[in-house]
């Protein structure tokens, strides 16, 4: 069963720490738009066996929460306790496919969904593989679940890499629009040191010395380039570059680009955006600690990169990434 239009999913791409939480839950404040978060990661989140995951490294497996507050784990919780849409989009799936089509997905995805990947991907747009056609079925049904629980026109998916944006838009099926979400380097690497320092505070320990600052530079610039290569590939009518900073001072004007990307009126959300009031969370999968929160409220960025960093990682951030982000509009 497929709907008679082609599926539209708009996917958020580029580096993390840029600001893709608070445009996915703004975005699904819209009634034609479901908002997801990160859904890529929910196949991880208990909705296949856990005999199946033992295939899956375990470090790639993710917190069973949403945004709603129930458990996205459905397999392993009582009704009460799991998230009833997502619970619903589940089971509309397993309908549409089967259980054991199902339970090979994770697997699917890590053998197309990595960067490394690249060379293959360029030879699945040419010539499917029976592989990649099994994958794009089940990915297409995916979506078609969801948008058949919502009833909803359009799903916006804040997965980020810009691999799984690439992955998505040489599946047939499936209309594909593209927002490159670009922030300032230097605010990436102040936000990332400033989520480290908050899990050391709460007891989460990590590794500092395998999170230093230019393992940061780099995926900055190697994400945001990927993600500028994929867009040209999906089309300059299909995607957008959207600065984080523009996007929270000037709500109504980003808002306005977006619409016209998707052909939808966002006045309304534009509005309430713009004058503060709370953006309310549906069902994402993901993400960071903004999606543990039901509501947002869109406030300018305050720039801390000014004050937590130092002048040394000012100047070496600069050096390293200034010729990137001189072409996004950044200045020194």
């Amino acid at each position: 069963m497929h709907t008679e239009a082609p599926l539209r999913v708009l996917k958020i791409t580029g580096a993390g720490r840029s600001g893709s939480t608070i445009l996915d839950i703004v975005l699904g404040n819209h009634p034609d738009i479901e908002s997801v978060g990160e859904v890529g990661n929910i196949m991880r989140n208990g909705w296949i066996s856990r005999e199946s995951l033992r295939e899956i490294d375990r470090k790639r497996h993710r917190v069973p929460l949403c945004t709603c507050g129930k458990r996205l784990d459905v397999l392993y919780v009582d009704t009460a306790e799991a998230c009833p849409f997502w619970s619903d989009v589940r089971r509309e799936w397993v309908e549409r496919t089967d259980r054991d089509s199902i339970e090979r997905y994770p697997e699917l995805q890590d053998t197309f969904n990595r960067q490394r990947r690249w060379p293959r991907l360029l030879r699945e747009r040419r010539s499917p593989s029976a592989l990649f056609r099994s994958y794009a079925r089940l990915t297409h049904e995916f979506y078609e679940s969801i948008h058949a629980v919502s009833s909803k026109p359009i799903i916006v998916d804040s997965s980020k890499a810009p691999v799984d944006t690439f992955v998505t838009g040489i599946m047939s099926g499936i209309n594909v629009y593209a927002i490159h979400l670009v922030r300032d380097g230097r605010g990436v690497i102040a936000s990332r040191r400033k989520i480290l320092e908050k899990d050391l505070q709460a007891g989460i320990m990590w590794d500092h010395e395998s999170n230093p600052m230019w393992r940061t530079v780099a995926r900055w610039i190697g994400l945001n380039l990927l993600s500028e290569w994929v867009c040209m590939q999906l089309g300059s009518k299909r995607t957008m570059r959207l600065r984080y900073e523009d996007f929270v001072a000037d709500p109504r004007g980003a808002l306005e680009r977006v619409g016209s990307l998707l052909e939808v009126d966002f006045t309304h959300v534009a509005d309430a955006a713009a004058s503060g009031e709370p953006m309310k969370a549906g069902h994402n999968v993901g993400g960071n600690r903004t999606k543990k929160s039901p509501i947002i409220t869109l406030r300018p960025d305050n720039e801390e990169w000014r004050t937590n960093l130092s002048p040394t990682e000012k100047r070496l951030s600069w050096m390293s990434m200034g010729w990137l982000m001189r072409r996004y509009g950044y200045h020194r």
